[in-house]
């Protein structure tokens, strides 16, 4: 049953935004934004330290502490990734803060020129997997571990997609992570009914992955419904989406661990 309680954000939150520099990440961090009270944190996270700042800077809000960081996920040390979070904290007590919310958005598409019956470069997949699984897992469990006396304030959203329950010709790197990661929050609901846990599926959107798909994609079917979403203008915006993610979120309908998807009914 889906749980009926929405989501207060009306005190100081903590938020981390992973694959903030960006498309989906960057609309996400200036959604929430707008959502956060004084007193609130904000931690962006991506590669790209000037278009973090750029982020940063269209995530202005009164009495919020926007913090950037430039570090790589895909080879951050746990250390790494605690030392983030407990910079931003900043001396603050976890219990400061009457949420903790972390937006898993980092993702990428994988090698789109090899045919699945080729997948054999093992060290490429890992590196794919390091970067859209283990250390989504990793940087989730190093922020419920920082939060764990307050686990029950901890709000988890995963940017995830129709790839993770739809195969996709064309797509086995990204389906199989993005549906390994899925299901990882799945069951973390499963254990954790307290912590909030949405699967957020975005529906397509137009961003630079769109190109990607259109220049490496060597599989014919996948190129045209890529280009017939290209022509056709049925591409949302990171902005429209990111909305109906937050609105999601905030009405708290969604049972532990729910896949929604941008096209689903309210």
């Amino acid at each position: 049953m889906a749980a009926s309680t929405n989501i207060d954000l009306s005190g100081p939150s903590f938020c981390v935004v992973s694959g903030a520099s960006q498309g989906i990440g960057r609309a996400l961090a200036i959604e929430v934004s707008k959502c956060l009270k004084p007193k609130s944190v904000m931690v962006l996270l991506a590669r790209n330290k000037q278009q973090l700042a750029i982020t940063a800077s269209l995530c202005e809000n009164d009495g919020l502490k926007v913090l950037i960081n430039s570090i790589d996920l895909s080879i951050a040390s746990e250390k790494e990734m605690t030392d983030v979070i407990m910079q931003a904290l900043g001396g603050q007590k976890v219990t400061d803060f009457a949420n903790c919310i972390i937006f898993h958005n980092v993702g990428s598409l994988g090698n789109l020129a090899v045919e699945t019956t080729r997948m054999e470069n093992i060290e490429e997949l890992r590196g794919y997997y390091d970067l859209n699984v283990f250390k989504v897992i990793s940087l989730n469990t190093q922020l419920l571990k920082i939060f764990e006396e307050v686990e029950d304030r901890v709000i988890i959203v995963n940017i995830t997609s129709l790839c993770a329950i739809k195969p996709m010709g064309g797509m086995a790197y990204y389906c199989s992570g993005k549906a390994a990661r899925e299901m990882y929050f799945r069951v973390l609901a499963e254990e954790k009914r307290h912590i909030r846990v949405l699967n957020y599926s975005p529906g397509p959107v137009e961003t630079a992955m769109i190109d990607f798909v259109l220049q490496e994609a060597v599989n014919e079917n996948l190129r045209d419904v890529f280009t017939s979403f290209k022509n056709q203008g049925t591409l949302l915006t990171p902005e429209i989406t990111a909305k109906k993610c937050i609105k999601v979120l905030l009405a708290g309908k969604f049972s532990p661990g729910e896949h929604i998807d941008y096209f689903d009914d309210e």
